[in-house]
């Protein structure tokens, strides 16, 4: 129910559960919901996934294979090196649990919890609970909830006012017969990785979640249902386009090569998600799924091209669609 409120906000959840037990919180399993993943097992402490103690060995079964790590490390460097950014982050994460037991992350509730016993002192009758008593643990983190969410709401009303209004520098940079159905221009971050943050906000992931966008790019290109298709559409560019998704390191990504650009990642874009993919700029190109019959219900996705560098999402006004079509 709590992922149903939180949906990916990182304000409203709170993150407890992450920060104080290890465990994942409500908008982590959001992102997975909505990624289509299952919940990785290192997404949870080790703390909680020890199921026995260690064992001493018995009288001459000690021949030094049992302690020998060798193997188990050069496993874990060559895992480590076939991961992308992402799963290196975390990765690493754990193996610090290990190597630094005394050091962590993890930080107490923002309120000592009374876990038994009534309210001792005489008083008035708190005006949240039905009876006189202590608060349940639940309703500690949905009080810690609600005093976040109250405390985000200003910020995240002023970057909306903000982002959301219409930007004039922009909008005139759009081919005048559609600049009457645009509603508003939604301005992302300037660092390389501004086309794909435009893509993660349209599919509900949020801008910050631009990273995710170019893991799933990178998934769609190597398909194998779909490995004919990107042979013959790509040729032998096909392993520059892949690595066109690839970083390094979380950050701006400075390299022009690292950027969106089309009509490369337009085809993948509407493959991926299945959306008709509208950018506007110069010239202007509209990409449709290649893989799926179309249906008039499909999603549009609108994005702008701007300053020759940099994207930006347009949001048309209702009844586009039915203009375009005609």
């Amino acid at each position: 129910m709590r992922v149903d409120y939180v949906g990916t906000n990182r304000q409203i959840c709170g993150c407890t559960l992450r920060t104080s037990y290890g465990l994942p919180c409500a908008c982590e399993l959001g992102r997975y919901r909505v990624g289509g993943i299952p919940i990785p097992i290192d997404a949870v402490h080790v703390h909680w996934r020890k199921l026995t103690m260690e064992v001493e060995l018995e009288k001459g079964e000690d021949d030094g294979s049992e302690v020998d790590m060798t193997a188990a490390m050069d496993e874990l460097w060559r895992r480590f090196r076939s991961l992308d950014v992402v799963g290196k982050r975390a990765l690493r994460s754990r193996v610090c649990e290990l190597a630094y037991p005394t050091m962590t992350t993890l930080c107490p509730p923002p309120e000592k919890i009374k876990t038994k016993g009534g309210v001792k002192k005489k008083g008035k009758k708190p005006a949240d609970y039905d009876v006189y008593r202590d608060p349940s643990y639940h309703e500690y983190v949905d009080k810690a909830s609600q005093s976040s969410q109250r405390q985000s709401q200003p910020s995240q009303t002023s970057k909306k006012i903000k982002l959301s209004k219409k930007q004039p520098q922009f909008i005139v940079q759009f081919p005048n017969h559609i600049r009457s159905y645009i509603e508003d221009v939604v301005n992302v971050e300037s660092d390389g990785n501004c086309g794909f943050r435009v893509i993660a906000s349209l599919h509900g992931y949020g801008e910050d979640g631009w990273s995710m966008v170019r893991r799933e790019l990178g998934l769609e290109l190597i398909d194998k249902d779909r490995s004919t298709l990107y042979d013959k559409l790509f040729s032998n560019r096909l392993s520059a386009v892949r690595e066109s998704l690839m970083i390094e390191s979380f950050g701006s990504q400075p390299p022009p090569e690292k950027w969106m650009s089309l009509p490369d990642m337009g085809y993948l874009i509407a493959n991926r998600y299945n959306v008709v993919l509208v950018c506007l700029g110069n010239p202007c190109i509209t990409f449709f799924p290649m893989t799926s019959s179309h249906s008039p219900n499909v999603s549009i996705y609108c994005i702008g091209f701007v300053n020759q560098n940099h994207w930006v999402q347009v949001n048309m006004k209702e009844g586009f669609h039915c203009h375009r079509s005609h």
